[in-house]
């Protein structure tokens, strides 16, 4: 095989892991009470949650219905448009933006 070739095939392999990547990493904006809040879901088991300029990473915790994600301050729980956050015992209820 070329020299060519094989860059052209490590290439190709290059962007087919990035495109994987990227499809597992969704963000998701909400509006909770007067405060913007960002999920992000990083993979099937961690999120990360942007609240007040602070990143709480978060697990994901199985759930009847809906998406769980918790840490030892933050509970985030979202079904459809809707979400509820409670950070520090302090409890908002959120809606897509």
């Amino acid at each position: 095989m070329g020299g060519k070739m094989k860059v052209y095939l490590a290439l190709i392999a290059i962007l087919l892991s990035l495109t994987a990547c990227s499809d597992l990493k969704t963000s998701t904006a909400y509006q909770c009470d007067d405060e913007s809040v960002k999920l992000n879901i990083i993979n099937n088991s961690e999120a990360e949650l942007i609240f007040n300029n602070k990143v709480h990473v978060l697990n994901h915790e199985k759930s009847a219905s809906g998406n769980k994600y918790i840490s030892e301050e933050v509970l985030f729980w979202g079904k459809g448009n809707e979400a509820m956050l409670i950070i520090a015992g302090k409890k908002r209820q959120c809606t897509k933006v």
